[in-house]
């Protein structure tokens, strides 16, 4: 009998099952979408952290949120992404003091609202691959 043929399908089995295992999420991060953008956000346990670390290279656009006597797992952010035009394409509350979506090129304004006080940024995708924003709120 010629095992060559088993032991061969044995070691591929072998080689590709770490790839297989990376590719499991290590928490669940579920991904939404609005105006047909995606986008996920968490970071609230050190298992969301880390999803969020695996999966950033999907989304080109990612916000940080901290605010001063806070704890850094901070949640419960409004966020409104707005084009050029001044169009709400995405409004979300976000489970986590993390945010990425993934958005086309083009000129993009973030606003960031944490118990009434709100933070706004305006950045250009264009020409960049990744642009990470921190929006820090002062409290009180």
């Amino acid at each position: 009998m010629n095992r060559a043929p088993i032991f061969l399908a044995l070691a591929c089995a072998l080689a590709l099952a770490p790839a297989a295992a990376q590719q499991k999420p290590l928490a669940d991060i579920p991904v939404r979408k609005q105006s047909g953008i995606t986008f996920v956000s968490g970071g609230m346990t050190a298992a969301e952290r880390q999803e969020m670390q695996r999966i950033a290279n999907k989304y080109p656009m990612q916000l940080l949120f901290t605010a001063e006597g806070q704890p850094p797992e901070l949640k419960g952010v409004k966020i409104r992404v707005q084009d050029l035009r001044g169009d709400t394409l995405i409004e979300a509350v976000a489970d986590g003091p993390l945010f990425y979506f993934n958005p086309p090129s083009g000129r993009w304004t973030m606003e960031a609202e944490l118990n009434g006080e709100k933070v706004a940024r305006t950045v250009d995708l264009i020409g960049r691959r990744y642009i990470v924003l921190e929006f820090h709120f002062k409290g009180g």
